[in-house]
């Protein structure tokens, strides 16, 4: 299993979605606390509101108990308990985090290979022509231009490229969607290297 070390502390990460996780116990554990899951979850149950879906998950882990329920954390998450941690290390944590993020950041969109603007218009284009194309079609068919297509060419000929041409269409539609999708991603990770603000934790 993959680790990050943090000081002499070392994590196993957790891959949920093509994103790092960390179990509640090794966080506990990073940020020095004597007992570390109950302690994260007590902080976690306290602010459990500021916790989107994609920052922290309950999933079940093959533990020394057996199979169990474990909350795990997302670099994200991880970094919003330091937060509200008061612990020695909890401030170094945060920078720690936040340079695994930022390395994150750059390789995912390292991996992103942007549309260029030429690339992009030549797309566009494609679609519509696509698009054109496959109206002519559906509005031809059952004209008499239509079955002289059929006559000359075959009757299959007009038919069989409906098809393809919705294929084309979807392709397009579907690459494009998955690139904004990526890069917004990227975008949505880049943003928490800003300097993020939380309410100060009260422990009873």
């Amino acid at each position: 299993m993959t680790t990050l070390t943090f000081q002499t502390t070392s994590l196993s990460v957790i891959n949920q979605h093509n994103q790092t996780f960390i179990s509640a116990r090794d966080l506990g554990l990073a940020l020095t606390y004597k007992n570390p899951t109950s302690d994260i979850m007590r902080i976690y149950d306290r602010n459990a509101d500021e916790f989107t879906a994609e920052m922290t998950a309950l999933i079940e882990m093959p533990t020394a108990g057996g199979l169990q329920k474990v909350r795990i954390f997302s670099l994200r998450g991880a970094h919003l308990i330091a937060m509200f941690a008061r612990t020695k290390v909890a401030k170094d944590f945060r920078k720690w985090v936040l340079d695994i993020l930022d390395r994150e950041v750059s390789q995912n969109a390292n991996q992103i290979q942007p549309l260029a603007d030429e690339p992009l218009n030549l797309l566009v284009q494609a679609y519509h022509f696509l698009y054109q194309a496959s109206d002519l079609r559906t509005k031809v068919q059952p004209t008499f231009i239509g079955i002289d297509i059929d006559r000359h060419f075959g009757s299959h000929y007009l038919h069989n490229l409906g098809k393809p041409l919705s294929q084309c269409m979807e392709n397009i539609q579907a690459y494009i969607h998955a690139s904004a999708e990526r890069l917004m991603f990227v975008q949505g990770m880049a943003s928490l290297l800003e300097t993020p603000t939380a309410k100060k934790a009260v422990f009873k």
